[in-house]
């Protein structure tokens, strides 16, 4: 985990991504394309999971390396949706990058457990 960096704690960075996230979320069901929505979630739990960062005094520019801090640090997640937030991430990078599109049914097969995810990081 060299991308991973040891910082001083931040708290007030920490909240800010809190918030921002808890702000993504309360606006999420205005989108409409399951494409935004996808990102969208990926966004806030990769704001969720930067904030438990900054709270233990860590800190990531990749995105992998992101849900491996989570992976080993963040124990309230299981190995199931662990595995749904690398799915995310990737989605996100083809939807960015290749401009990849996302079926509803990718994202109704998902949603529930994406939320479930969110709920758990809001510590």
């Amino acid at each position: 985990m060299s991308e991973i960096f040891k910082i001083s704690r931040d708290e007030r960075r920490a909240k800010a991504l809190k918030d921002l996230a808890k702000n993504r979320y309360s606006t999420i069901q205005e989108l409409k394309e399951p494409y935004r929505i996808i990102e969208e979630y990926y966004e806030i739990i990769k704001e969720l999971i930067t904030s438990f960062m900054y709270k233990e005094g860590f800190k990531t520019l990749s995105h992998k390396a992101l849900v491996e801090f989570a992976e080993r640090n963040i124990k309230i997640l299981t190995s199931s949706e662990i595995f749904l937030i690398d799915e995310l991430r990737v989605k996100r990078n083809n939807i960015v990058y290749y401009g990849e599109t996302v079926s509803k049914e990718f994202l109704k097969t998902r949603e529930e457990v994406i939320k479930r995810i969110i709920n758990k990081l809001q510590f």
